[in-house]
């Protein structure tokens, strides 16, 4: 396994850990949150659902997002798209995934 396959699979593990963290009450309404947003975004990162729902509670870890958006995936709501840089000025321009919702309905790329 590559050093990228290994801190990918380890970032995956912390989002998982984070959202388990976060309980279940949380991740229901987050998971629903990410289903919302992928009926009306054809491609988003999971910046964008957070920054779109200003009123919905912060999780202990913001890293639980990316629990919601690989259980989203594996639901096959999304898929990955590609990666662009972040936004928010906090993460000092990471590079993310952008998805590609699997459910679009809207008319808006």
């Amino acid at each position: 396994m590559s050093m990228k396959q290994m801190g990918l699979e380890l970032g995956h593990q912390m989002a998982e850990v984070a959202g388990n963290n976060a309980g279940g009450d949380w991740k229901q309404l987050a998971f629903e949150a990410m289903r919302q947003h992928a009926l009306r975004k054809k491609y988003f990162t999971t910046e964008e659902v957070r920054r779109e729902n200003p009123d919905f509670p912060e999780p202990p870890d913001k890293r639980a997002w990316g629990c919601i958006a690989l259980l989203a995936k594996r639901e096959g709501l999304i898929e990955s798209d590609s990666w662009v840089r972040a936004e928010s000025l906090s993460v000092h321009g990471m590079v993310v995934t952008r998805w590609a919702s699997r459910i679009y309905q809207g008319d808006e790329e």
